[in-house]
């Protein structure tokens, strides 16, 4: 695991212990022996929230468990999780669900939680002082795959059932040792709608569709996990990875490509065409 992704894994996990504590800052800095200023961009680029905000976040949805499953008073709750003054508590509460704690344990009211940070695995590096993706180059051939290619909006209900029951059909034509990619082109128009091809190199049936890899230089970037729960944080990592590399994408027709490990299939290289490697 990362360096970096592991730091922050571990202070995931300290918070979560540590909830009820007035967790600060200055205190998580001590704690794993970096500097407030290094701690606090690190947090940032690895989870996607500040840390101030974050655990804000877990401890009123914490408190908001506790209205509902305990008969213990606000202000109980409010001690209970290091608020020390129950009325900044039910400013915050109010703040982050727009509703209060009173009125929230009396009426049914849907609330916008700050879950447990699942850290994305991935590889990051310290560039000159500032934090993103570690790639390397690789160059490519033009080279057909043969799949199926679907439509997909991520704002549709079955958005993730149907890419999970695509990937599957195509996956089932995978030999031993040969790679299983995705290839994902979007409209560019920010909607959320674009296409997905699943494929492999060779595939006998003729029934397959196929999709043509242009040549050029890729940028490859190692992640690990589910590639549906990835995609936001690689948006974020790759706009970063853009502007702190000076690097120019491509604009090929192919937005990004996915070449999933055999053997496993949370291991995942993500590729992206650029216009020169560095």
């Amino acid at each position: 695991m990362n360096l970096y992704v592991r730091i922050i894994n571990n202070v995931i996990e300290y918070i979560e212990q540590n909830i009820s504590e007035p967790i600060t800052l200055k205190d998580l800095s001590v704690e794993f022996c970096l500097s407030e200023f290094h701690f606090s961009r690190l947090f940032r680029v690895i989870v996607g929230i500040g840390l101030k905000q974050y655990i804000l976040g877990r401890k009123l949805t914490v408190a908001a468990e506790k209205l509902r499953s305990t008969d213990n008073t606000v202000y109980y709750i409010a001690n209970e999780l290091g608020f020390e003054y129950p009325e900044t508590f039910s400013r915050a509460f109010k703040k982050q669900f727009d509703i209060s704690p009173t009125l929230y344990r009396r009426k049914e009211h849907t609330l916008n939680t700050i879950p447990k940070a699942q850290v994305v695995e991935r590889d990051i590096m310290n560039l000159g002082g500032i934090l993103t993706l570690k790639e390397d180059y690789i160059y490519f051939d033009s080279f057909n795959l043969y799949g199926k290619r679907i439509k997909v909006d991520e704002k549709d209900n079955d958005f993730s059932s149907k890419l999970n029951c695509t990937g599957e059909r195509v996956l089932k034509d995978l030999k031993d040792n040969n790679d299983f990619y995705s290839v994902v082109s979007c409209n560019g128009d920010g909607s959320g709608r674009y296409n997905v091809f699943f494929g492999i190199e060779k595939n006998e049936n003729k029934k397959s569709e196929k999709v043509n890899i242009p040549t050029g230089w890729y940028a490859r970037f190692s992640y690990y996990g589910n590639m549906l729960d990835m995609r936001t944080t690689f948006s974020d990592d790759l706009y970063r990875w853009l502007v702190v590399k000076e690097i120019e994408p491509l604009q090929n027709g192919i937005g990004m490509i996915n070449i999933y490990n055999s053997a496993d299939l949370h291991d995942v290289k993500i590729l992206v065409p650029i216009k020169n490697a560095k």
